[in-house]
């Protein structure tokens, strides 16, 4: 049996199963053509599973690199009275 992901064409049904997508939103999420790729045969549609795989390694750079620039600017360190509640009024010294 050919293993090769070119080779191996999926049903929507199996789409479906591999994302873990209940029925309706399935077809939902298949239909949008902004959201998964479309399929490279119609009437009935198959996808390829190298085009599936190539789109789930976009759409985990993709959330790895919205993920880092959420961390990366990093604020400076928090301590206690940071968190205090800072003073009406400033001490005068005499």
């Amino acid at each position: 049996m050919d293993d090769d992901p070119r080779h191996v064409f999926l049903h929507a049904s199996d789409v479906i199963r591999r994302y873990d997508w209940g029925k309706t939103k399935g077809y939902q999420n298949l239909k949008d053509r902004s959201l998964v790729p479309p399929p490279v045969m119609t009437h009935p549609d198959r996808w390829r599973l190298d085009q599936l795989l190539a789109w789930e390694e976009r759409r985990m750079e993709m959330a790895e690199a919205a993920l880092a620039t959420l961390v990366a600017p990093r604020r400076e360190e928090l301590t206690i009275t940071n968190l205090l509640p800072q003073p009406k009024r400033r001490r005068r010294f005499a």
